[in-house]
């Protein structure tokens, strides 16, 4: 004779079992679509090709670094709030607003054994010149020089060529000599150019050599990063006037510096590594490494998230584009690929905007993209 109450605990084992494992299905589930990354792209670049940006509005040609329309040009630019475009040629300077028709053009003789001739374009059709390694000239809207500024060392041993930093705007610029030779010791300085066209020395060394200066998009704040042989890489955060607020070390060489609008956070990547760092106290937030070359990183201080951009990159051409998305104070990272056809010019940075709680824009390429993540 059968115990009832056995007979029926052996009636429920078997569907118990699919019930547990339902469960766990619908939890599992329900955890993949509460974290996501979704990356789309903007309607207003959608028809681009791989040579066709957008800045302020306007599509933009650009061949590789140079812009499309310049011919053989010595050097082009393109002013990334306006979309003004001053391109140098051996004879002149032409100016053009950002749909192509020509503002201006002003006479220039760059001299032909000058490979250092360089120009940037600012926000309102006025310009600055790179010439003869160390030189720079300052011109206005109406295409007259206004200044000329030698950043030359005078080092008897010699130096590299003078390097422009500035935000969009230009607001504030830096000019820095990236190695200047004394003594067989490579050291470096920079400074600022002030209101009225008289500069202000910001940093000096005598042992380390500058990788890149970056400045704020809203010219605020400065970043400056040396390094030398048998040591981490050493961040110079400054205030735009040159006071010192914070130095950072990093293991790494250092690629590129981003600075929060409000001064508080950095960003410092190299090709393989990222890091954000407190300016006030100088201490890591966060850190991530990547399998691929790192292109990009920002942190977003209200939503404590890192976006990232790592690709294979061959001239303009970038392959297996991926953006990531990481969350400091969560641990969490979101990651999602685009098998799309995508170009990148460094005639553009790459520009991260925040639209709201975890979301954002992804602007510099050939595509723009807007970022929803979850985590």
């Amino acid at each position: 004779m059968k115990n009832p109450v056995l007979s029926g605990a052996f009636k429920f084992k078997k569907p118990m079992r699919y019930f547990i494992l339902f469960i766990v299905i619908v939890i599992t589930s329900t955890l993949s679509v509460a974290q996501s990354l979704t990356v789309s792209e903007s309607s207003a670049t959608a028809r681009n090709g791989i040579d066709q940006y957008m800045i302020a509005g306007y599509q933009i040609a650009i061949d590789d670094n140079d812009l499309a329309f310049a011919g053989n040009a010595a050097s082009s630019s393109v002013n990334n709030l306006t979309a003004i475009a001053a391109i140098l040629q051996s004879a002149s300077v032409n100016v053009h607003a950002g749909n192509g028709d020509e503002l201006f053009s002003t006479p220039f003789n760059l001299k032909s054994d000058d490979s250092s001739a360089k120009i940037y374009a600012k926000l309102n059709g006025g310009f600055i010149i790179r010439e003869n390694i160390a030189n720079f000239l300052f011109y206005n809207s109406l295409g007259n020089v206004k200044q000329s500024i030698s950043n030359s060392s005078q080092s008897t041993e010699g130096e590299s060529i003078s390097e422009l930093a500035s935000d969009p705007a230009f607001k504030t610029v830096v000019l820095y000599n990236p190695k200047v030779v004394s003594g067989r010791v490579e050291g470096s300085r920079a400074k600022v150019v002030n209101i009225d066209l008289t500069t202000t020395d910001i940093y000096y060394s005598s042992s380390r050599a500058i990788r890149t200066v970056k400045v704020s998009d809203n010219g605020q704040f400065i970043a400056i990063a040396t390094y030398s042989p048998g040591t981490d890489d050493l961040v110079i955060i400054t205030d735009r006037f040159g006071n010192d607020l914070s130095e950072i070390s990093f293991d790494q060489s250092v690629e590129d510096v981003v600075i929060s609008d409000d001064g508080s956070f950095v960003t410092i990547r190299s090709n393989g590594r990222m890091g954000v760092y407190s300016v006030i106290e100088g201490e890591r937030n966060g850190s991530a490494s990547f399998r691929s070359r790192l292109l990009f990183a920002e942190y977003m201080p209200k939503d404590k998230t890192v976006i990232a951009l790592t690709a294979n990159r061959s001239g303009s051409l970038l392959t297996d584009v991926e953006v990531h998305a990481i969350n400091v104070a969560a641990r969490a990272i979101q990651r999602q690929s685009f098998n799309g056809r995508l170009s990148m010019t460094d005639l553009i940075p790459i520009k991260l905007s925040r639209k709201g709680v975890n979301s954002y824009t992804l602007s510099g390429l050939n595509k723009t993209f807007d970022l929803n993540v979850r985590f």
